[in-house]
Formats: structure tokens, sequence, C-alpha cells
């Protein structure tokens, strides 16, 4: 009897230990970035000089997107996406290749910096802020355009892709 008293304590103090331990372990939620924008910024509206261009502009629209963080080229080339393609996205991504969102429906969204001039003149940058989450799952805020041929792009704000990285750096 005092072995299988012992056996019983065994295992009632395994089920303490391992709950205690679930309940240090915190879910990691997905990262959101970026403000919502109500409307595209100052220099963008400038940047549309021709109807043709303030129509595409007309048809965008303040948008959250949900999905993984992708490097568009071995996505599109390849497939290749999840944590299987981090050290290959990272190179690509590092090395200059675009930055992508995957939403759940399987819809590639290109991910740009809003302000035309500083994203035109190469005063902002996307890697900062998404290269340590590729392969996550994130929230994006921004303006969405789509063309007639399917291609959508999500512009983020550029004054916050500071404010990203450093949020994501107090995460850690």
């Amino acid at each position: 009897m005092t072995r299988r008293l012992l056996w019983i304590s065994l295992a009632a103090l395994s089920l303490v230990a391992v709950a205690a331990v679930a309940k240090e372990v915190k879910t990691p939620s997905a990262a959101t970035l970026g403000k919502p924008m109500p409307k595209w910024s100052a220099t963008t509206l400038e940047a549309a000089t021709a109807d043709a261009n303030k129509k595409v502009l007309a048809g965008g629209r303040a948008s959250t997107v949900t999905g993984e963080v992708v490097d568009v080229s071995c996505y599109l080339q390849l497939g290749k996406r999840g944590e299987a393609h981090v050290a290959c996205g990272t190179k690509c991504i590092t090395n200059g290749q675009p930055i992508g969102l995957v939403d759940a429906s399987g819809n590639l969204y290109l991910l740009f910096a809003e302000e035309h001039h500083p994203r035109r003149d190469g005063q902002v940058t996307l890697k900062d802020a998404f290269l340590p989450l590729l392969a996550k799952q994130v929230t994006v805020n921004g303006m969405v355009t789509q063309l007639r041929g399917g291609a959508r792009a999500l512009f983020v704000e550029a004054s916050d892709l500071s404010s990203m990285r450093k949020t994501e750096d107090t995460q850690k």
C-alpha cells in the first residue's frame, strides 16, 4: 500500500509541476504594426499628378490585414514560407527582396512604406520592422490598393516604422 501511495503522490506532484510550467509559458500573440490610416499622406497625394494616379488612390482603403510575413521572391517562385524558410528568407530580405503578408485566404499583400517621397528617396525601410517577424503572424494597419490584375499592396505609415521596431524590441 505504501508503494502505491508513493506512486500516487509522485503522479500528483508531476501534474502540479506541469500545471505550474504551463502557466508560466506565455503564448506569443500576433504583433500589431502600424496605426490605422484613414487617408493617404500629403506626399502620396502630391505624387498623384495624373487623373489615372488619383483614380488608383481613390480606390485605396484603410485596412487591417492579419497574416504571415513572407519573403515575396521565394514565396512566389517556390511557395516557400514558414519557420523552415526563415534562414533563406532572412538572406533574401536583407539583400533587398520584397516583403509581403499572406492572409488566411492566401492573398498576398506586398508591403510598402506609405509616404511617397521618403520611400522613393530611401529614407525609410520596412526591413528593420518586418525582418524579425519573418514567418510569424502579424496584424498590419495601413492603406490597401488592389489593381485589376489582382496585385494587392498594403502601405504602412513610414513614421510608424521606427516605433514598430522599438515596440518589437520591448516585447522580447
